[in-house]
């Protein structure tokens, strides 16, 4: 088994994204610093709205580093094991610290922005074009040492959280391509975008053939395993936007940007698993989710020469993330249909597994301004608040969300004529949460999901930090 284990964990985690899960489930649309709004000009408007590229004149190029540092705790107790046993299977007495504990992780994440606007010698017009990932996220996280080299329980060394996560990529990232027109009488500009959107999942989990998080059977046969899930895919999706200048100095900004595949999406590739002492196998799969669409709302207000003031919003439709399937490629008309508790409703469908997620949308608000020592240093800060996406009940160290308090504070440097410098420190500090374990029946089992979407408890508390540092150029001519 200690040697099937280090096969499946030789497996390499794809690429990473703009940061990790930190707004709304996992959006990670953090770039721009302060001027990353729904009135901006520069280009990241090709994102957030592009009816903003028609403010600008010339050439603009915009290119920023994005450094990220996630640290992460989760306790998990031992209420929410499935069957703690002696002699009987399940996780035995002796065992117990396999399955409840703290699990640990930190990790540091880089992910660039590019972006270029142009009026392209037109007055009144902006289009632009841009790299970026606003949605996605990576964590490895750290082994349980009291397990190390253990030969009766291996797959502990992988950590109590390992049932929902121990390595994992998933990102989502655009090529996008934007235009935008100015009505200067009456200073109403309209945008729009197009984005070509490459997806990836690349995880490694835990698990056994039930869905639990036994160890072993009742004559101390291992059954813990651990599935490896690699697609891929690629889909469209697309934005609009409107911004309107009513007077020189305030502006209000409105946009929207579409679910990537206006729906469902599916990626396609593989699933590696094993079963306790069993071989493993790979199967071919369709893995089908959902991510959100967007609405944005921004206004600024220039109050003197020296200082503006600036509010945003947006609502996260994260409802639309119900499950994660994987599904058998290989069979005719799969799709993943499940009951009300998760349970297979036609077994001809192939689902392997589902994991059910039944996210809720989300809102964001954020309060700020810039204030200018001179015409060349300009500096910036916020306060946001962000809501939760994750019900307790499909809660897992997988995807962390509570609601959150953002703190932002930064500056724009002009380096020369045609030069910009941007920093900016961001802080995400998540409101600690607690998750009680499943309710059980008068025998002792848990009330819980039905196979193919049957998971182990992820009960217990969570507490999440997150900084982020950005650093851009902006360079105009």
């Amino acid at each position: 088994m200690q040697k099937a284990l280090g096969g499946l964990l030789g497996f390499t985690v794809v690429a990473a994204s703009a940061g990790s899960s930190y707004a709304g489930g996992f959006a990670s649309a953090r770039f721009g610093g302060e001027h990353g709004n729904p009135v901006t000009d520069n280009a990241t408007a090709v994102y957030y709205n592009p009816a903003g590229l028609a403010l600008g004149t010339g050439t603009r190029i915009f290119a920023e580093g994005v450094l990220a540092y996630r640290s992460a705790e989760y306790e998990r107790p031992a209420g929410a094991i499935n069957n703690v046993a002696d002699g009987e299977g399940g996780t035995p007495l002796d065992a117990v610290s396999a399955n409840a504990g703290t699990a640990t992780v930190g990790n540091v994440i880089a992910s660039p922005f590019l972006g270029i606007a142009s009026d392209l010698g037109v007055p009144n017009l902006g289009v632009g074009f841009a790299i970026f990932a606003p949605f996605g996220g990576q964590a490895s996280w750290d082994k349980n040492d009291e397990y190390r080299d253990d030969e009766n329980y291996p797959g502990a060394y992988d950590g109590v959280q390992r049932w929902a996560t121990m390595d994992g990529t998933v990102r989502a990232l655009y090529f996008s391509g934007a235009a935008a027109y100015r009505l200067p009488d009456i200073g109403l500009s309209f945008g729009a975008s197009v984005s070509v959107v490459s997806q990836a999942v690349n995880t490694i989990r835990a698990r056994t053939a039930l869905g639990n998080d036994d160890l072993v059977t009742a004559d101390g046969n291992l059954v813990e395993g651990r599935s490896h899930v690699d697609v891929s895919g690629v889909s469209m999706a697309a934005g609009l936007g409107v911004l309107w200048e009513a007077n020189d100095d305030l502006k209000f900004g409105l946009s929207y940007q579409s679910q990537p595949g206006f729906g469902e999406q599916s990626l396609e590739g593989d699933l590696n698993f094993k079963f306790g002492n069993s071989a493993s196998d790979t199967t071919a799969i369709n893995f089908t989710q959902s991510l959100p669409d967007v609405v944005r709302f921004g206004t600024s207000f220039r109050a003197t020469e020296q200082v503006e003031l600036r509010f945003s919003a947006d609502y996260t439709r994260w409802s639309v993330m119900t499950n994660q399937c994987l599904m058998d490629a290989s069979a005719a008309d799969a799709n993943c249909t499940v009951d009300e508790n998760g349970g297979a409703v036609d077994e001809t469908r192939a689902v392997i597994v589902n994991i059910e997620r039944n996210w809720q949308d989300t809102f964001g608000l954020r309060a700020g301004g810039s204030y200018w020592l001179n015409a060349d240093t300009e500096l910036a800060g916020s306060l946001g608040f962000d809501s939760n996406a994750v019900p307790d009940e499909t809660m897992d160290p997988a995807f962390i969300d509570t609601n959150k308090v953002i703190g932002v504070f930064g500056g724009r440097f002009r380096l020369t004529d045609s030069m910009l410098l941007n920093v900016s420190y961001t802080h995400v500090y998540y409101l600690t949460r607690e998750v009680d374990p499943r309710e059980r029946d008068a025998d002792g089992n848990e009330i819980s999901f039905s196979a193919p979407s049957a998971t182990p408890d992820q009960a217990g508390k969570y507490s999440q930090n997150i900084g982020v540092l950005n650093l851009g150029m902006e360079y105009a001519f």
